[in-house]
């Protein structure tokens, strides 16, 4: 499988350069992916009105073409494109998106994109795309690139969710009342035998493998709810409790 290519720049949203910088990153990557599809993505058509910031970066005359569903050319040759939420749905099949104004409902909705060519992330304000970034070890600008690192430490736990995953139907989540009740007791086995609460990162590790993001958020709803239990929940009324937990510590 080919690798996306992840870029998070969190700099000043309104400032030109860094506009700049976005369309640089997004230029490398289509070069890259050889595709010359790139599609500016916000969160609603407003945000590219003539008043706006983001207007003013783009030019008046080209906002104006976007805002009417045309294209504007990039100085590489590429076609840009403008999109919303609302409106791309099925056409970023290998396009880099550059997604303005970010924040995490924009970026799990681009993580449920399919075969995109890359992407490119300008949180509205700093410290607003940074799980994201964690989520894929996304390349930073202005920091050193690091190595991938692990959503989740605890061994076990990563094996019962790799379990779990390879059992659930992953295109519809939690949604099927068997697969959730399957969650539901991978992760109270878990929270029984004393593993801490893996919430904070279990929807970026469910994503990173596979987990649609609505189906990610489901994982993250329930494991807050029976990490937030005030006693530890009765393994009485599972299925071998007790070997299911041996395999998963034991990694057989």
């Amino acid at each position: 499988m080919t690798q996306i290519t992840r870029v998070m720049i969190p700099l000043d949203s309104q400032a030109d350069e860094t506009f700049s910088y976005a369309l640089s990153y997004a230029k490398a990557i289509a070069e890259k992916a050889k595709t010359n599809d790139v599609i500016l993505l916000t969160h609603t058509k407003s945000q590219l009105d003539g008043s706006t910031g983001l207007s003013r970066m783009i030019g008046p005359g080209a906002a104006k073409a976007l805002n009417k569903g045309q294209t504007a050319s990039l100085p590489w040759g590429a076609s840009l494109r403008y999109e919303t939420m609302k409106t791309l749905r099925y056409s970023a099949r290998g396009a880099v998106i550059i997604a303005y104004y970010a924040e995490e409902k924009m970026l799990d909705f681009v993580d449920g994109l399919h075969d995109v060519g890359g992407v490119v992330a300008v949180p509205w304000v700093p410290g607003e795309a940074d799980g994201w970034a964690a989520r894929w070890t996304a390349m930073v600008h202005g920091a050193k690139a690091a190595a991938p690192a692990p959503l989740i430490d605890d061994p076990v736990v990563v094996r019962a969710l790799e379990g779990l995953t390879s059992i659930i139907n992953l295109s519809t989540g939690l949604s099927h009342p068997r697969d959730k009740e399957r969650a539901n007791e991978y992760l109270r086995i878990l929270r029984a035998k004393g593993h801490a609460d893996p919430s904070s990162t279990i929807k970026s590790w469910a994503i990173r493998h596979g987990w649609s993001p609505r189906g990610a958020a489901d994982l993250e709803t329930l494991a807050r709810k029976i990490w937030s239990l005030k006693t530890k929940p009765s393994l009485s009324a599972f299925h071998e409790p007790a070997a299911r937990y041996a395999r998963w510590k034991t990694g057989s």
